[in-house]
This record gives C-alpha cells, structure tokens and sequence, in this order.
C-alpha cells in the first residue's frame, strides 16, 4: 500500500454497508457523554469533548431518514479541517484499501457518491461535504 492510496471507513446502519472516505476522519471513538444543544434539529444528538475541542455529534441514520440506531454504536469524527462534527454510527466493520475495491455508479440514493463492491458485500459511498450543505 502506497502513502496516496485511498482508503475507506466501512461502517453498518440498519444492516445496511457505507463508507467513508478516511482522508476526511479524524477518529472513531466509543460514544461519550453528549451535552444538549438548544434549537437543532433532532438528527443532533448533542455535543462531545473531543481532545479539548467541542465537536457536535448527528446521529447519521437519523439524519438520512431511518430510525435512531440501537445500542451505543460508535462515533465517527471528521478532521477538524473538514469540520467539528462526529457522525453516531451503529457498527464500524473495517478500513479497506482503494485496492480491493470496485467503483460502480452511484445508487439513486441521497448523498451517495459511489457503489463500493467489496468481498463482503457492496457499500454506499456517502459524501461527507454533501451531508455538510444539507446539515
């Protein structure tokens, strides 16, 4: 594997596989306590202490239509270059090199980029600056 090769973030909602460009994470992290943010919308879970910095945390499933996942599930914190939010996911399942992946056309599905055909299964990939205009 080259410094510049890609890598992705596989994560579960609902059963279901998407991905993140890793580039763009900062850390996955357990949940942790969550302080209320007033007049957000209720995608919001609240906000974290993320290594001093104040990050908010959006539940994504909520956020993409779908019921609050079950469980704790984990938080997945952008690069504070990109911005101070940490998306609550259900599962992490790994990171996978660009090279074992096959890119399809994006399915007909908000805020996907691309279709990532893995050994396990496909996934979404979801763009994360997409999600930041509509969040």
């Amino acid at each position: 594997m080259t410094v510049n090769e890609r890598r992705f973030l596989i994560f579960f909602m609902h059963g279901r596989r998407y991905a993140f460009d890793l580039a763009q994470i900062a850390e996955v992290m357990d949940p942790a306590v969550c302080w209320p943010i007033p007049f957000v919308p209720p995608c919001y879970c609240g906000a974290i202490n993320f290594h001093g910095a104040i990050v908010a945390v959006m539940d994504l499933a909520v956020f993409l239509g779908f019921d609050r996942c079950p469980g704790q599930g984990k938080i997945v914190v952008l690069d504070v270059n990109v911005a101070s939010l940490g998306f609550l996911v259900e599962s992490v399942e790994r990171i996978v090199p660009e090279q074992e992946i096959e890119f399809s056309k994006a399915p007909d599905a908000p805020f996907a980029s691309a279709s990532l055909c893995l050994s396990e299964g496909d996934a979404m990939l979801l763009d994360i600056d997409a999600i930041l205009l509509d969040a």
